[in-house]
């Protein structure tokens, strides 16, 4: 089946459900742990973009098996189903993530994970399809900026006309008739 908008979107907003999971933790337990201050990019960043300070910072947490840093380790599990060659290992992997996620029972991260579940048809969808809304999206900053630009119209059927004069590559030029 083919991928819809609506799920390809909501893969990648999943991805940064899991960012602001760990977020949310980070920010619950800096209360407790006053070494988890300024640890947010160094929790939330990939591994490979981070500056030497921020890996050193990191380490420490990881050490210190802090919620956040369980919850991190998660999210890197997850990253894992990118790997998968098929949709039936896509699907087995994701059924073992989303029970070590039940078993940690990180509140914010199980509520990510729920979420997940409901929408697995379309990530594995978005993942093994590399379908993209990308040229929509486009089209759609285009109209809102000819929007603004006409600084609004009197009805939608001016609209209409403006959207598809500009954009509807449309062919303008006289023919001559033979």
């Amino acid at each position: 089946s083919v991928v819809t908008e609506l799920q390809y979107c909501t893969f990648f907003n999943d991805k940064l459900a899991l960012n602001k999971a760990i977020d949310s933790i980070r920010r619950r337990e800096v209360r407790k742990h006053p070494e988890l201050k300024y640890s947010r990019y160094a929790l939330l960043k990939n591994p490979e973009n981070r500056t030497e300070r921020q890996e050193e910072m990191f380490q420490i947490i990881k050490r210190a098996n802090y919620e956040v840093s369980r919850a991190w380790t998660l999210k890197a599990n997850f990253r894992s189903l990118f790997g998968c060659e098929t949709r039936g290992e896509a699907i087995r992997y994701f059924r073992l993530w989303f029970a070590n996620v039940l078993q940690y029972n990180i509140k914010e991260v199980t509520r990510v994970a729920r979420m997940f579940f409901k929408h697995i048809k379309g990530i594995i969808n978005a993942l093994f399809l590399n379908l993209s809304n990308a040229r929509a999206e486009n089209l759609n900053g285009k109209i809102q900026q000819l929007k603004s630009t006409g600084r609004g119209y009197r009805n939608f059927e001016n609209f209409r006309a403006a959207i598809l004069f500009f954009y509807g590559n449309l062919d303008l030029f006289p023919h001559k008739l033979t």
